[in-house]
């Protein structure tokens, strides 16, 4: 999901045309993957390797989209809902990454973090389709 996230991001950013970049980008991603999965499947399956180039690639996203954000802030008043999403996801990552015993023997940290990042999708296609239409409509022209 990380992967696929950073590959739409950069083609959302850069503009929907395939060229060169595009590729190069989308087989740097697909090189790193495969060695990832390699390596945890043939080596050694290394949970602790796993989860730090997971949050490596997911603050990738999350500090590429923060920066996308603040330099479109002034044009897209929605801007918002993406900050909210990837900043409510970041700071809940705490619920994936600590374990702790089940609260009153139903809640533990992994049934919370489902919990609390549920609502996220909406605000998430909320922006979506606010960015969409933006993006059909152009920037607003002064008269």
């Amino acid at each position: 999901m990380i992967i696929s996230g950073l590959v739409l991001q950069f083609i959302r950013i850069t503009g929907p045309s395939a060229t060169l970049w595009h590729c190069l980008y989308i087989l740097l991603w697909a090189v790193l993957f495969s060695a990832h999965v390699s390596y945890l499947t043939l080596y050694k399956f290394d949970y602790g390797y796993n989860m730090a180039a997971s949050i490596l690639a997911g603050a990738l996203y999350t500090v590429v989209w923060l920066l996308w954000c603040w330099r479109h802030w002034a044009t897209r008043p929605y801007l918002w809902k993406c900050c909210a999403v990837v900043l409510g996801t970041t700071s809940l990552l705490f619920l994936e990454l600590l374990d702790f015993p089940p609260l009153w023997w139903a809640f533990d940290a992994h049934s919370l973090w489902h919990l609390f990042t549920a609502p996220l999708p909406l605000l998430w296609y909320s922006f979506l389709l606010d960015d969409a239409h933006h993006e059909i409509r152009g920037p607003k022209k002064s008269v």
